[in-house]
């Protein structure tokens, strides 16, 4: 049975194997973990399907392959560890001074007698460095041959952009780096010199992983935040009257989350540019709501796992939903399947107590939507016999949105849109 690199979102094309839970011989049992992958967007254990042995390891630790490419071969014990089979009639390749390891096993390359077998899955192609630098920069990252040529050109810092690339959890340095380094040079990132009691901490690959993709995210999308009051008194009649028995029947608390989702799906309904991703230079307008929710991971990163179909689900049923994907995530037994097809995302800062919240987009969606704590204050209630002061549960919920997707107006109404729907909804009936 081949062992391929799973498809990680619809906008993953490649996944780099971070660690090996298993060794060629070992016995693997179904939904034990097999392998560590990560990409630019998740790092996540892999688990095996079926049961077998491993007797070949085709991707060693720190590389990448494309997604669907074989990594490993699960077998019956006894089977010999294969190599991928050589072309017909290909010159035999060089013996080696030393084996390579059984974890990351390299092809052979034929030696050039003016010709060259085929290429086969997995071969490595050492490109020449020419007059362009080494391929390898400080730090141990590789450096691709159009970056080395650029950097050349260019005159460029090779150890400072190997210091930023390494900053955003990146292992390459590719031209994209290149053309990131600012026009003043790579001297307009400071060097930070050490002091007595300083404390260096190296990032988790969860905690660089989100750097390196919020800091695309911002470079990518031009945001806009706008932000509205919302008086949660009719959600929190609501709540109070069904929280008790809604958490002995389902096990679960009932927060205000799941009456946003709920009113953001709803007010998605009439914006419908809202639930939106880039594609290039096009806009996908999206038929169902698949709502990502931002999960903190013990302040060490965040991942954004989707509820699909949230705009068919009640606010109980998303109560639920919500749930179960942020103990999954907490646990670490989140599946691929779990990270796939967003199409818009809520980032609930309230439960740590903040009052207004700009946050940073997930692309290639178009908009993402934050909620703060809902706390007690006086209001000014206006009514037919004069105004009048009253206590009311207020919070804050904005929205950072693309402005090349839509303007303030369409943002603005969505968000109005929002605020009538939560303070005026019949809720009760959302939770039977």
């Amino acid at each position: 049975m081949n062992v391929i690199m799973p498809q990680l979102g619809e906008t993953v094309a490649e996944g780099k194997i971070g660690k090996w839970f298993k060794s060629v011989g070992d016995q693997v049992k179904a939904g034990e973990n097999l392998f560590e992958i990560e990409t630019d967007k998740v790092a996540m254990e892999v688990q095996a399907t079926e049961s077998g042995v491993l007797t070949e390891i085709r991707v060693g630790e720190g590389q990448t392959v494309p997604v669907g490419a074989v990594v490993a071969v699960l077998g019956n014990k006894g089977d010999a560890k294969t190599a991928p089979a050589p072309a017909a009639k290909a010159p035999a390749a060089p013996a080696k001074a030393a084996a390579a390891p059984a974890r990351a096993p390299a092809p052979a390359v034929a030696k050039s007698n003016g010709t060259r077998r085929p290429l086969k899955p997995f071969d490595e192609v050492h490109t020449p460095t020419g007059d362009y630098g080494p391929a390898k920069a400080p730090l141990g990252l590789k450096v691709t041959p159009l970056a080395r040529r650029l950097i050349k050109q260019q005159g460029l810092d090779l150890e400072a952009i190997a210091r930023g690339v390494q900053q955003r959890g990146g292992w390459r340095i590719a031209a994209r780096d290149v053309h990131q380094v600012p026009a003043a040079g790579p001297s307009a990132r400071p060097v930070v010199a050490l002091r007595e009691g300083d404390r260096v901490e190296t990032l988790t690959r969860a905690r660089a992983m989100t750097a390196s993709r919020l800091a695309e995210a911002w470079r990518t999308a031009p945001h806009v935040f706008q932000a509205v009051e919302v008086d949660f008194s009719a959600v929190e009649r609501a709540r109070q009257a069904a929280k008790a028995a809604f958490a002995e029947r389902h096990k679960v608390a009932l927060t205000y989350l799941p009456f946003i989702a709920r009113a953001t799906c709803l007010a998605i309904a009439e914006f419908p540019r809202i639930n939106a991703s880039f594609d290039r230079d096009r806009l996908i307008v999206h038929g169902d709501v698949n709502l990502g929710i931002a999960v903190d991971l013990n302040h060490e990163g965040l991942i954004v796992p989707v509820i699909h179909h949230a705009d068919e689900m009640t606010a109980g049923g998303l109560a639920k939903a919500i749930a179960r994907l942020v103990e999954k995530a907490r646990a670490g037994k989140m599946a691929p399947g779990d990270f796939e097809g967003g199409t818009y995302t809520i980032t609930n800062n309230g439960s740590f107590g903040t009052v207004f919240t700009a946050p940073i987009i997930n692309v290639p969606q178009v908009a993402i939507l934050s909620t703060d704590a809902v706390r007690k204050r006086a209001v000014v209630i206006e009514g037919g016999g004069g105004d009048a002061i009253a206590v009311r549960p207020v919070g804050m919920v904005g929205q950072s949105f693309d402005h090349r997707a839509f303007d303030g107006a369409y943002s603005a109404s969505f968000l109005g849109k929002l605020k009538q729907i939560l303070e005026t909804r019949d809720w009760n009936s959302e939770l039977i």
